[in-house]
């Protein structure tokens, strides 16, 4: 089979044209009153599972950064005590298998009985990691989920950037639906 190194580089500028981040939900509770939050504080997570690993602990933290960052860019004020918005944070790491789907032209030539059949079929040609980071934000008093959304995005093998974290939560406050940055 001779390569194309051509067709290759264009997949590439292709991929990484396209945004790599997906909002997977953004649910909203339209009850909620914004304009009355104006503090924050993360609920700590590190008590609960003491066997994470570093990678996990680093990127989380990261996340963590980045969301407190578009939080004060608009306006809320993080406090220790008494926060009118508590913000949970969670990741999973799931692997996947990449299917395409099998036509006609790849059907096995066969002569003889009347009742054969082809159908088309998914088959399995690779595995990948996909990456999702939940967010909760929940009013403190009413103990009340007020905004859920989550982001995921194809895992390389090389460590994600603060930088590539950093345009994942800004796109996810895109659709922020309290104060606007």
């Amino acid at each position: 089979m001779k390569k194309q190194p051509g067709l290759v580089w264009l997949f590439l500028v292709l991929v990484t044209a396209c945004s790599p981040y997906r909002i997977k939900r953004n649910q909203a509770d339209d009850a909620a009153t914004w304009s009355a939050y104006r503090t924050y504080a993360f609920v700590d997570t590190s008590r609960r599972d003491t066997a994470l690993r570093p990678t996990y602990r680093i990127a989380m933290e990261q996340v963590k950064q980045s969301v407190d960052a578009e939080l004060q860019r608009r306006g809320y004020q993080p406090v220790n005590d008494n926060p009118d918005l508590l913000i949970n944070l969670g990741g999973v790491v799931q692997e996947k298998t990449q299917t395409r789907e099998t036509n006609i032209r790849e059907a096995p030539v066969y002569m003889g009985q009347r009742r054969y059949s082809w159908r088309s079929q998914e088959v399995p040609v690779g595995t990948y990691e996909e990456g999702t980071v939940n967010l909760h934000v929940v009013d403190a008093r009413k103990n009340a989920l007020v905004w859920d959304v989550a982001v995921s995005s194809v895992l390389n093998r090389r460590t994600l950037s603060p930088d590539q974290i950093s345009k994942a939560v800004a796109k996810v406050f895109e659709k922020f639906p309290g104060k606007r940055g």
